[in-house]
């Protein structure tokens, strides 16, 4: 649906007007049985009329809050 919106409103790119509709992000954390940590990273986007709808931005399994934070980074900043 965002696709379809994002096409609708005469963008160039798949996500050339993300960032001016993104609300906030939110970053899961849960550590693993094996001592790792899970990393998601979901962005709230404002569609029609108000309405927030949730998009996976990135996640992933990592060894250290180092590469959780350059997990974090790089999903934020390929949207940008």
């Amino acid at each position: 649906m965002l696709q379809r919106d994002l096409a609708a409103a005469g963008t160039t790119g798949p996500l050339a007007n993300l960032t001016s509709i993104i609300q906030f992000y939110s970053i899961e954390l849960t550590p693993m049985a094996d001592g790792r940590l899970y990393v998601g990273v979901t962005a709230a986007v404002c569609e029609h009329e108000g309405e927030l709808d949730s998009m996976e931005m990135g996640s992933g399994r990592v060894d250290s809050i180092d590469k959780a934070l350059m997990l974090i980074r790089e999903a934020i900043a390929s949207h940008h």
